[in-house]
């Protein structure tokens, strides 16, 4: 006897309609405008290239307490957008390296330990993942904004500070330019792609699980009209998920930074044991003379200070450098090519720097470059290498072509 057993047909409630689809995507729709204050990121990048930038700071403190960095990503300063390290009472310094968003930064701030805590900062730049520096934070580029009792110079670096009642210290760094890794739109669309993919994935293999519990395909193309169904109901819920990512990523590849006015400077980290006055000669083609120089005069201070002097836009012949009008020491930590967004251009090696005329000492110790005139000198005089010379004339060269 023949069994005419008919086919189990699918149940209405997960039949593939039209109206059923629509439904589904306008409730996507709505689930995407909803906020996300933490966007997921369900895929992250296993080769993500060498331009995604890191914080790098070397610091101390004088008691324990908490450190906390925050960046603006362009929509205010808060708590997400932050990183928070534990410090505890060292004279040595430690260097903490942390990975930045790929987003524009646009505001940072540094909160040193509260109640009378002191944070001792060797350096802080920012780097990328060659090692290769991005921009450098010196003493003056730091702004007490609230709880703070000094921003003081130290031989190595410089310390903040807070008031002994301080719960909430923290200082402004000053951005001339928003920070903004090389890149990143490239990474963020890899990201939301391999992401919503992942997540698209995972969730049309649980709505599969829960429809062939109860549903047993009648033939192949009620099957594939399922799976299909489920496949798209995965990728509207999956742009869902990823919402915060998706929108951060088009925020950020919308942001345009303002222009930077033209040129370069020259940019010096050093020690001296007493004020005087430092002086940078150009030669363009006509030899050194005063009309193409620029004179500096160094902080009264023994700690470490920064000096900065504009370059003509004029290829370099050569470059002099006379960093006293007596008698003294003096210690370069730092040489730097730097835009008027503060990014580095170039960072010069110290043995750029050579002597000329009534210097008694010259060497290099422990990444310092120390230097000492001559008794009785009134004009020492120091000149840099043609290598220098040609890397600074090379980043002029470059930030003329890239100029808009």
């Amino acid at each position: 006897m023949t069994d005419h057993t008919p086919s189990i047909p699918a149940p209405g409630i997960f039949q593939p309609t039209w109206g059923r689809g629509l439904f589904a995507l306008l409730l996507a729709i709505a689930g995407f405008l909803l906020p996300q204050e933490v966007p997921l990121e369900w895929y992250p990048l296993n080769e993500p290239g060498t331009d995604i930038n890191y914080l790098e700071i070397s610091c101390a403190a004088d008691k324990t307490g908490e450190v906390k960095i925050y960046y603006d990503l362009t929509h205010g300063i808060n708590e997400l957008n932050s990183i928070r390290f534990p410090i505890s009472p060292t004279e040595q310094t430690y260097t903490y390296t942390f990975p930045l968003p790929d987003g524009p930064i646009t505001e940072l701030l540094v909160h040193p330990p509260a109640q009378g805590g002191t944070l001792h900062i060797r350096q802080m730049r920012i780097i990328n993942r060659r090692n290769e520096e991005i921009r450098r934070f010196t003493r003056d580029m730091f702004q007490a904004q609230q709880e703070i009792a000094a921003i003081t110079p130290s031989t190595d670096g410089w310390k903040i500070t807070s008031t002994a009642s301080a719960t909430n210290p923290g200082t402004r760094v000053e951005l001339r330019s928003p920070i903004i890794p090389v890149g990143k739109d490239h990474r963020n669309l890899l990201r939301c792609l391999l992401s919503t993919g992942y997540l698209t994935m995972m969730l049309w293999i649980l709505l599969l699980a829960v429809l062939f519990t109860f549903y047993r395909p009648v033939n192949w193309r009620d099957l594939l009209a399922h799976l299909g169904f489920m496949a798209c109901l995965a990728l509207f819920f999956a742009f869902v998920g990823n919402r915060g990512l998706i929108r951060n990523s088009v925020l950020y590849a919308r942001y345009v930074a303002p222009p930077l006015p033209p040129g370069l400077s020259l940019e010096f980290d050093l020690v001296t044991d007493s004020p005087a006055m430092a002086q940078l000669f150009f030669d363009t083609g006509q030899g050194y003379s005063e009309p193409e120089s620029i004179r500096k005069f160094y902080e009264p201070h023994q700690g470490q200070q920064t000096l900065r002097y504009p370059l003509p836009e004029n290829p370099l012949k050569a470059l002099r450098f006379d960093p006293r009008v007596n008698e003294g020491h003096l210690e370069i930590r730092g040489i730097r090519v730097i835009d008027a967004g503060q990014n580095t251009r170039a960072v010069l090696p110290l043995d750029s720097v050579k002597a000329e005329a009534q210097i008694t000492e010259i060497k290099i110790d422990n990444e310092r470059l120390k230097l000492r005139t001559a008794p009785g000198g009134t004009d020492p005089i120091t000149h840099f290498t043609d290598a220098a010379v040609a890397t600074i004339n090379q980043a002029q060269s470059h930030a003329i072509s890239t100029r808009p």
